[in-house]
């Protein structure tokens, strides 16, 4: 049985190597990351990888649910990118050369954008200071009251800056 699993890994990753081959630019495969938080992954080697244009509550960071009551909102990003990485990733290099770690833009087998995904589950924000990337997502799960926008709650960058609720 587990020879027949690697096999299969084998082949998808060979089948994910010829896709990004094609699609040209730098690319990384990423099998079974970890999440470190709700915007970055950490591969068996000990890499950090951001994802890029989004922007999460981080570990630690209290926001208020529906009812008021409190609760860490960066752990619960933290498990919801953990919950859509499941198995491997490719990830387009947008910043290789970034000294903390790499700026990535990452794709489940099936194609699906995970900082995409994140924010349309209410997880994330984008992260305006590059671009206007997922925006609509952003306004889909507000008018939806997912995830963060549940309650309330302080942008990642003012919590960061010392803002509380």
């Amino acid at each position: 049985m587990k020879n027949t699993a690697r096999v299969f890994t084998g082949a998808v990753m060979a089948v994910l190597l010829a896709g990004a081959a094609q699609a040209g630019g730098d690319y990384v495969l990423l099998a079974h990351p970890e999440a470190v938080d709700g915007n970055t992954l950490i591969d068996d080697n000990g890499r950090l990888y951001r994802l890029h244009a989004i922007d999460a509550p981080d570990i630690g960071q209290q926001c208020l649910a529906a009812d008021g009551a409190e609760y860490s909102c960066g752990e619960q990003a933290r498990a919801a990118l953990a919950d859509m990485i499941d198995g491997i990733l490719t990830c387009d290099l947008v910043k290789p050369d970034a000294p903390e770690h790499k700026e990535v833009r990452c794709h489940d087998f099936a194609g699906r954008d995970i900082g995409q995904l994140l924010i349309s589950a209410g997880w994330a924000l984008p992260d305006r200071s590059v671009g206007l990337d997922y925006v609509w997502e952003e306004m889909e799960a507000e008018a939806r009251s997912l995830g963060l926008w549940q309650g309330r709650f302080v942008t990642p960058e003012r919590w960061r800056a010392g803002a509380r609720l």
